[in-house]
């Protein structure tokens, strides 16, 4: 495995999310990016649909706080208990303690508020600054985790395509599911999918290097 191919990657996509979170700080702690309006306001006409609006209300509850608790433990009890995958176990815990934290104090640093239009009836009362977006960067660790996991197992070239393939989309759905109540804006999703890809790339390689480590003294 090239290492440098990962750490660089994580360095672009960190050096993108310092600076859509610099613009926001700057100037767009109380309102919308220009393409962010747009999309706000296609994914208004979509809340016209009520099996939309079922689908991605329970999307974004299952990466809620208390979902996302739930599908962590499920998740980290698989790989532990089921799978025997000791190191990806705790990357992947690392990776969810880390980007919780993260996303904590980023949070209080930006500082922007939550649109306060087009949300859901059931969701008005959403607290919490908006940027980044915590769904989205645990939808990204979570899926992310599931693909990095998987990467060195599967053999088959077509089979790690459609998987990230398969990652990707659960992942814009997550993020597409927190515009469509209206909770955040389009670019909080993007700056929660770059911090979580970020910690991804640069913590991966940490991950590799110790499950080597492993099979060597086994």
């Amino acid at each position: 495995m090239n290492k440098k191919i990962y750490y660089i990657s994580g360095a672009i996509t960190t050096l993108a999310f310092l600076i859509l979170a610099l613009f926001v700080k700057i100037d767009f702690t109380h309102g919308p990016f220009p393409f962010d309006r747009p999309i706000q306001t296609w994914a208004f006409h979509l809340q016209s649909s009520s099996g939309l609006t079922y689908f991605f209300s329970h999307m974004t509850n299952i990466f809620g706080d208390k979902g996302g608790i739930i599908v962590a433990v499920l998740l980290a009890l698989v790989l532990y208990l089921l799978l025997k995958q000791k190191e990806a176990t705790i990357w992947f815990a690392a990776t969810v303690v880390l980007s919780l934290a993260l996303n904590t104090v980023i949070k209080v640093i930006i500082g922007r508020e939550r649109p306060d239009i087009h949300r859901l009836a059931a969701f008005a009362n959403e607290a919490g600054k908006s940027f980044p977006s915590g769904h989205s960067i645990f939808a990204t660790i979570i899926f992310g985790s599931i693909f990095f996991i998987c990467l060195g197992k599967l053999k088959n070239r077509s089979s790690k395509i459609l998987l990230g393939i398969l990652c990707i989309i659960l992942i814009a759905l997550v993020m597409f599911s927190r515009i469509f109540v209206g909770v955040h804006y389009p670019s909080d999703t993007i700056g929660g999918f770059l911090e979580g890809i970020s910690i991804l790339l640069l913590t991966y390689p940490t991950y590799i290097k110790y499950q080597e480590k492993s099979k060597k003294t086994n």
